[in-house]
Parts: C-alpha cells; structure tokens; sequence
C-alpha cells in the first residue's frame, strides 16, 4: 500500500450512471489533494476544510471504493480512513454534501441520466426503512440489504444480473432435475455477486454455502422420491461481508453456467462476438472476463442451443423420415458409409417441386458454399426463377466435401424432381460440374456463369497485358461485347477487334468454349441468366445458418424457406397488373428505348423497324426480331416494342406467359408445413437415440471429416472485378510525407506505382494512366 494518495475532492453534485454503464460525477466543483495513510481522521478532515472553507460541523464526507464506484460509504473516523487507503490503488474519490441532504449509502436520483447505487446481496429490505448499509466503528463488516428493493423505492437502474435474484424463491421451490437447481444457485451468485460452495453434492442431498466463514447464506435441496425432481428444503437468503470478503468473493466464471446470460442473445444475434461478450458481461454483470473465457461461454451456449457436435448427426434420420411424413411428395434422401457415418444429404420439399413443374422457366442456377460449423462439409443448392425473377429454391444438398461423386450424386437426384423436362443448368466452372452436368443434362445444355469466366479472364489478363489498368478496362470491354452479342456477325465483329487488340486474349476466349458462355454461341433459350447470382443469393439468405448444427439448419431453412412462400404469394397478390414489378420495369425500359423508332408496316405481320442507317424485321406474328432480343428473353425487345405501340396494342400483352400471373399463382399453390418436434426422440448417454418411450431409432455418426484447427474463415474472397478505393495523396509531388507508403496520383486522378519500367527514371515511380514517369507526369 502506497504511502501518499492522490484525493478527489468532489462538492455540489451528485454521482451519477451515464448510457454505457460507467459512473460519472456531474455538476459542483472538483479539487485535490495529496493525503498520507498515516493521517488521523481529525488531521484529513481540517486539512479538507482549509483547502476548501468548509465548515467541519457542517459537512458529510463519504468516499467510495475501487471495486465498487457506485456506492458511497460513510467517512466519519480513521476506521474508514482506513478503509478507504486499503480498498483503493493510487488515487480516491471523497464526496462532500451537506449533513442534512445526504441519505447515508444511497446517490441521490436525477432524471438523466439515472443514477445508482451498489450492493453485493439479494436480501429484502426490512419493513422498517433502515437504511441499507451499517458500518460499526469496531468492524470492517458490512451488512447488505436488498437490492431490488431499494431501486424500486428511490426509481434507481440496477443491473441487468438482478433479474436472477429470485432464481430460488425459498423453502419448497422445486426444480425439474439437479442440473436446474446448480442453475440457479450459479445465476444466485452472479445477482448477488458472491462466491459459493458445495458443502455437499450427491444425487440424494446438495449443500451450498457462500465461501466467506461465517456467512450465513445457505441453501439445501433434496430429490423427491426418487424422480429426478430437487426441491429445495432450507433456504437462509443473507449474508454478512467484510470489505475484504466483498473484494475476494465476486463471483466465479464458469462457461457452462454463464452461458445461460447469453442464450437469448446467441439465439437472436448468432455472430455474437467474444469482445462484445466482454463489454457487456462487464457492463451489466461486473464480471471481467478474457477473450478466452468469452469464447468458451459463447460455445457453450451454442450447445446448449443446439446440442454438442458429437451428437448433430445422431437425430438426422429421425428429421428425415419426419420431413417427408410431414410434406408428401417430398424428396429426401440420405447417404452414408458402410460404417454408418455420414457423406451425404439431398432435399427438395414438395412445394418446391410442384411450383418448379407448374410454373417455373426450365433454367436452374447451381452452386455450393462452405459449412463451416464442427464437421465443415459443402452445401450444395438448386434455384429456380418465379414468375417476377425472384429466387426460388429448388434444393439442396449437405455434403462431407465438394468432389466428382457428390456433385453427381447431387444432380442425379435434381435429374428425378425435374423429370423428363429439358433444363438448362447455369453453374461456374469447377472440375467436377464440367464432368458430372453433361453426363447427366447433357452437354447442350450446359452454361457456364460469365461472371466466373470474366474473373479468370481478368486473371489472365493480368499476366499478360502491359497497358496498365485502362488497357484492362477496354480488354473486359471487348469480352463483354462478345459474351452479350446476340447475332453470329456481332460475335465475329468483337472477336475481330479483340484479337487485333491483343492475340493471345482472342485465342484465351476461343479455348474457353464460348459456345457455352456467350449468347450468340448457346444453342439453347436461357432467358439472358448469364451468371449463378441467384444461387450465390440462396448462399447469402442461409450465411448465418450454415455455421449452425445440420438439424438446427434444416429446421431453420424450413422456417426461411415457408417465409419466404408466404412473401412471395403476397406480394404477386398485390401485382399492379399481369406482370411483376420487375418485369414491369423491364418492360418500361424497353417502351422507352423503342417509342422513338420509326416503324415501317409490310405484309403478313411484318415491320420495318430504323435505328439511324440500320434496318429491322419485326415479325408481330412469330414474336421474333432481327437482333433475337425478343425470343431469347421472351420479351418484347425495343424494337418490338415500337411495332406493338404503332398498331395501337399492349406490350404486356406480348410478353410470354412465363411472366405472368397465372403462372406465378401456379407456382405458389403448393402447401408447405414445418416439422413437429414434440415427439422428438432423444440422445441418451450411451449414444442411442430413444423415444420416451423406449422406441431406439436408426442414427448416424458425424463424417470422418472435421473442422481445421484456427479461426474459420467468414469473409468470402473478393472478386477481382469489385470496385476497390485508391488510396492517393492529396498532391501529385513526390516529395509526400506517405511517398514510401501509398502510391500517388497526378492532378489527373491517375495510379502511381512502383515499378522497374525502362521508361521510369528518378525514384522509378510510374503513372498508369498517362503511361510517363513521375518527372512528366502533369
């Protein structure tokens, strides 16, 4: 203990409890002095006088201590000048008001911010009105009172951990099993912020005491009968603590007791992080926890929640058979190995079917994203536009990896919901896709996703231009124009402009079989869905589901899922006409491209359709137009769209029915229904899963693989054709205090690099833009 002790003199405020939970003085005047542990009471109190005209007789000084802000005690002789060098480091708070407006251990209430007070019990308060802390001149011993109480009476916040004070209501209160009971002593403890012992612990008797001798808070509960039942027998709720008893006896941290502070939130808000654990675990319990103790109690809430990874699989055969029970017509089919452990999942529920059959356009977006929970594994997802473009989930797939098998596995079980109908699979080019889709589709009617392609052109481009970053600019151009040229000549313009831009990039796009990718080359009608971007946004609905057990994340997805039914049919209820808002909006656009056009009429439904020196053919009655716009979308393409206006019709009435509401009324007629877990058998110790009454049921063991050791990874990696900040000086000179650290930009915005270019002399500093050196670079 230090010898000399800076003091804070606070006068004419009041104490006070701010928005984030720390304690602030407000108001009055602050003044210090230096004092010395060896001070008398008398000799601290004239040197606080003098220092600041006070009157001794007049005066109520209360100090408060380190552990504890929020609570004034009384300073009125050196015991408590004691107390106060003891149980404070450094420095001290001393709070002078007058004799006759302080209540004796309380802060006196504002409006706001609201102020508190401090306690370490869960007693209730006499009837008489003693006040609520008694402090003996001979004694180090204070007596706590209740809490709750008080707040109620002086309109005080107390701590969120003051809820669970009444966790044990007295003598009589009964529990449902032991387990319960420890429950409710641990969240006791944390309410009363004190420490606890069990005295005695068997299944027949529990003793529990508070660690500090001679405290006489103690609780003892016994089974009855011999069911699994506790109640409790004695109940004595009070405690007496010294200062140094309330100092050594907060409360312990045990996670899979204080995991029960969290559960609501963990439910609510699954990405709760460790840090913010920390913070509130500090703000509304007073408990200091460490990353890792954070960390283990955020797991262990997950388990409480979802149950302990060993035993995700044991109830998955049981959920099957429950799914299909539930909705007929269901497909669901579960694969595993010799030893019974499992590889695979495929589900597609019967709504999904039916609205696919019914209604949905043959085309199917197909992807997979990571399971990152105990055992990782791959989802696996099919995905289907709706009448309005919306996502409509098909299926899905749970698989222990992402190879040749499962891929196959996965699509010939796609192949038997779709039926003998012909569908276009749209999915990026990984190994096992270009394999597996066309052994079971067929090569025709395969698409690869452009925005998959375009980034492993960008790639390559990367090693082989050296134009800088507006030589890339105009490459993708030049890809773009050949991947979204509708007409064979089109195609062949780009190609021709691409290869005498640069060879070795028109020879890439040959290689990489455009007639898989690029619109003039598919054989087949694919309603412009160039990209997985649907199935990328199913991966994005279940982001926060795929890191929960496999029975949790079938539950849930249910849930999304019939949701997102609900949604959809009441929204296509409210359509303004036959067609959805974003056909609607497609279709506006095309109107006003196309009003402008002149139109020429011909026989037989024919049209002339002139954009500038360019003439073409609109035929009203095949529904076709010389740039394909309107037969490959199944919209009416602007010049279409200036043929319908000139004779007087309805555009929307030429757009085809796949867009319409009878179709969109078809493909949401199904019924859909979530799984009734009432009668959810259980996993018992001995790792069978058993009815109530009995019945054993198949189970599975989770698959071979597990997690790697490390954080696991939540942020996917950036595309390379997402919009990154350059970050430049402010001033194009060289001569920057960042010049060794960012690069730099001229007055024309453009990049500096370091690079080893002949042409770069001086500091070798390079412009892409104005492709000179730093020296000519104005």
């Amino acid at each position: 203990m230090e010898e000399d002790m800076f003091c804070y003199i606070h006068e004419g405020g009041q104490l006070v409890k701010c928005v984030g939970g720390s304690v602030q003085y407000q108001g009055g005047r602050s003044e210090s002095m230096v004092v010395s542990r060896h001070m008398s009471h008398s000799d601290f109190v004239s040197k606080l006088c003098d220092a600041l005209h006070f009157d001794q007789n007049s005066i109520k000084l209360e100090f408060t201590v380190k552990f504890e802000p929020s609570c004034l005690l009384p300073l009125h002789d050196d015991a408590a000048l004691l107390k106060m060098f003891r149980f404070n480091e450094m420095f001290c708070h001393v709070y002078v008001s007058s004799s006759s407006e302080v209540v004796e251990g309380c802060i006196a209430p504002t409006s706001a911010p609201s102020p508190i007070v401090g306690s370490n019990s869960a007693h209730l308060l006499p009837s008489g009105g003693d006040l609520p802390i008694n402090i003996c001149n001979d004694s180090l011993t204070i007596e706590s009172y209740g809490f709750s109480h008080r707040c109620a009476e002086a309109n005080i916040v107390e701590r969120d951990s003051r809820r669970f004070e009444n966790s044990i209501m007295g003598s009589g209160h009964t529990f449902s099993n032991a387990a319960k009971f420890r429950d409710a002593v641990y969240l006791m403890s944390i309410a009363g912020r004190f420490r606890y012992r069990f005295k005695r612990n068997s299944t027949k008797h529990m003793t529990v005491v508070c660690t500090v001798t001679q405290c006489p808070w103690k609780v003892t509960a016994r089974p009855i009968g011999d069911s699994n039942i506790v109640q409790v027998h004695t109940f004595d709720n009070h405690h007496n603590h010294s200062l140094e008893d309330v100092a050594a006896s907060q409360p312990l941290v045990r996670s899979n007791r204080a995991s029960l502070l969290i559960d609501d939130v963990i439910r609510s808000t699954p990405n709760y992080q460790p840090r913010q654990i920390c913070k509130d675990f500090q703000r509304q319990h007073g408990m200091q926890l460490t990353y890792l103790q954070a960390w283990n109690i955020k797991e262990k809430a997950n388990e409480r929640i979802y149950g302990e990874p060993k035993y995700y699989y044991k109830l998955l055969p049981w959920m099957c058979e429950k799914m299909v029970a539930t909705n007929p017509g269901s497909i669901v089919e579960l694969g595993h190995s010799s030893d019974g452990h499992f590889e695979q999942l495929f589900v597609a529920h019967s709504v999904s079917i039916q609205g696919f059959s019914m209604g949905c356009r043959p085309i199917i977006a197909i992807d997979s994203a990571h399971m990152s929970g105990p055992y990782r594994g791959a989802l696996f997802s099919a995905t289907a536009y709706d009448a309005n473009d919306a996502m409509f989930p098909l299926a899905f797939g749970v698989m222990s990896s992402e190879n040749y098998d499962d891929w196959s596995w996965f699509l010939q079980n796609l192949k038997k919901l779709v039926g003998d109908k012909e569908v276009v699979i749209i999915s990026d080019r990984h190994p096992a896709l270009l394999r597996s889709v066309p052994e079971v589709f067929g090569l025709e009617n395969h698409a690869y996703c452009y925005r998959h392609l375009k980034e492993n052109f960008s790639s390559f481009l990367s090693k082989h231009n050296t134009r800088g970053n507006k030589g890339k600019e105009n490459a993708l151009q030049f890809l773009d124009s050949i991947a979204y040229a509708r007409l064979e000549q089109d195609y062949n313009v780009s190609m021709f402009e691409l290869r005498k831009y640069n060879d070795a990039l028109a020879k890439w796009v040959e290689e990489n079989e455009p007639e898989h990718w690029a619109m003039s080359k598919f054989p087949k009608q694919r309603w412009d869905k160039m990209t997985t971007n649907l199935a990328e946004s199913f991966n994005a609905w279940l982001r926060n589901e795929r890191h929960h057990s496999i029975c949790t994340f079938l539950m849930e997805h249910m849930a999304k899922l019939g949701s997102m039914l609900v949604k959809h049919k009441e929204e296509s209820n409210n359509w303004k006409g036959c067609i959805g808002p974003k056909i609607e909006e497609k279709v506006q656009q095309k109107i006003a491209k196309g009003e402008v056009y002149p139109v020429t009429p011909f026989m037989n439904g024919i049209f002339g359709v002139s954009i500038g020196s360019i003439f073409l053919n609109v035929d009203i009655i095949k529904r076709t137009c010389t740039c394909r716009g309107w037969e490959m979308l199944g919209i009416p393409c602007e010049h279409a769209a200036a043929v319908i206006l000139s004779i007087g019709q309805n555009v929307v009435d030429f757009v085809q029915d796949w867009y319409k509401f009878p179709m969109q009324e078809l493909i949401y007629s199904g019924s859909f229904s979530g799984i009734e877990t009432h009668d959810m058998p259980m996993v018992a110790n001995d790792g069978l899963v058993r009815s109530i009454t009995g019945e054993v049921f198949l189970s599975l063991n989770p698959p071979h693989t597990k997690r790697p050791p490390g954080r696991p990874r939540k942020k996917r990696i950036e595309s390379q054709l997402q919009d990154k900040r350059t970050v430049s000086c402010s001033r194009w000179w060289r001569r920057s205090m960042y010049y060794d650290r960012f690069p730099f930009s001229c007055n024309r915005t453009h990049l500096w690099v370091k690079t080893s270019h002949k042409s770069a002399i001086g500091s070798g500093y390079w412009c892409e833009g104005c492709q000179k050196n730093d020296d000519e670079c104005v």
